[in-house]
């Protein structure tokens, strides 16, 4: 068994040890809500560019249908709808 000033000793270094990981826990709680804010606001950038070039993408498809609802109309109207062969018929 150690002597009494062995004892202290190791008190102390344990003492020190816990101070030490008390100063870094601290700093820790200090840094947690900094980095969740900056997360939470980089997610919500990321959602409304991906929100937005979902709405363009959907545009372009409408808009693509509708041209090519117009053309087939066009077509049918005139009469030569089955007349121009799908390998001529422009794709876009």
């Amino acid at each position: 068994m150690g002597s009494i000033k062995d004892l202290k000793n190791e008190l102390s270094e344990m003492r020190k040890s816990i101070e030490k990981m008390t100063a870094e826990l601290h700093e820790t709680n200090l840094v947690i809500p900094d980095s969740l804010k900056v997360t939470s606001e980089t997610i919500k950038e990321m959602s409304e560019n991906f929100t937005k070039a979902l709405e363009d993408v959907l545009k372009q498809m409408s808009d693509l249908t509708i041209q090519m609802n117009i053309k087939d109309t066009i077509l049918k109207t005139l009469g030569i709808d089955g007349m121009i062969p799908n390998f001529l018929k422009k794709k876009k």
